[in-house]
């Protein structure tokens, strides 16, 4: 069982660490303990670790931060009262850690797609703290070749635990057809920042060959390939907006790892690698 003398010790080494709040540390620290839960429940192959959470786990906390968990699942129901269920078998798993969990509420997050998902308010107790967290959860979505185990390493000590995840093409597929289809009405400036740490620092670990395939595939399902033919032009409307670039100055501002980035130079980066890959592409 954790003691409570260590459990502040983690916390504040890893706050001191990576320069980050006391409670993003706390959130990675009860996200941290649900994927370990996860992972040694019969529910592991089912749960798909994608979004902010894996791309902080890739990067470097760091490099990206994030306030929730994105997850994709295969071969389960997500029906809202069936899942509940699944989630408090999984919650309940004891690693003595010392954290209970509390599902607090659902909300729907999909209402407009077909295959639907819910946003789970969860809150994390540990000693006399509490955390609230928040876990989206979807299904429908299409990895190409397939999903991988990811090797977790948590920030708190030297255990590592198995997951199945998102492979980084698909992650990068999804972020630039949302870059693409939302245009200009997209204010998510994190998008941006994770297609650039991508196509600067993580390029040499892509494979091509699936990203191609991968990139076909999200806009395929999609169904937004009109986007795709229209890249240049829409992503030059992208840095000719005032508000993007309000938004950009923003993000910058709350965010350490951006606040060097040139919001031109993300988009003419994007601009070149898609100048890149056009030519097999099928669009």
């Amino acid at each position: 069982m954790v003691e409570e003398k260590t459990f502040k010790e983690n916390i504040n080494k890893v706050k001191k660490n990576y320069n980050l709040s006391y409670y993003e540390v706390l959130q990675r620290y009860m996200f941290e303990r649900i994927l370990e839960r996860i992972s040694l429940s019969k529910y592991r192959d089912n749960f798909v670790l994608k979004g902010g959470l894996l791309l902080s786990a890739i990067f470097g906390i760091d490099n990206r931060t994030t306030k929730d968990m994105d997850t994709t699942i295969k071969g389960i129901d997500i029906d809202k009262d069936k899942m509940i269920n699944v989630l408090n078998e999984i919650l309940s798993i004891d690693i003595n850690d010392s954290v209970k969990f509390e599902i607090e509420n659902v909300n729907n997050i999909r209402k407009t797609d077909k295959y639907g998902g819910n946003k789970y308010h969860i809150i994390g107790k540990v000693f006399n703290i509490s955390v609230n967290l928040e876990i989206d959860i979807s299904t429908g979505d299409s990895i190409i070749p397939k999903e991988l185990k990811y090797k977790y390493k948590s920030l708190f000590d030297n255990k590592y635990f198995y997951i199945s995840s998102y492979n980084i093409e698909t992650l990068l597929s999804e972020k630039i057809e949302t870059v693409l289809r939302r245009g200009i009405f997209n204010s998510r400036m994190k998008d941006y920042y994770d297609i650039y740490f991508f196509l600067t620092k993580l390029k040499n670990e892509i494979n091509f060959d699936i990203l191609k395939k991968s990139i076909n595939n999200t806009f395929k399902i999609r169904e937004s390939f009109d986007y795709l033919n229209d890249y240049n032009i829409i992503l030059n409307n992208i840095r000719n907006n005032d508000k993007i670039h309000n938004l950009w100055k923003s993000y910058s501002k709350k965010n350490e790892y951006s606040k060097n980035i040139s919001f031109d130079d993300i988009i003419d980066i994007l601009i070149d690698f898609i100048n890149e890959l056009s030519l097999e592409l099928v669009v």
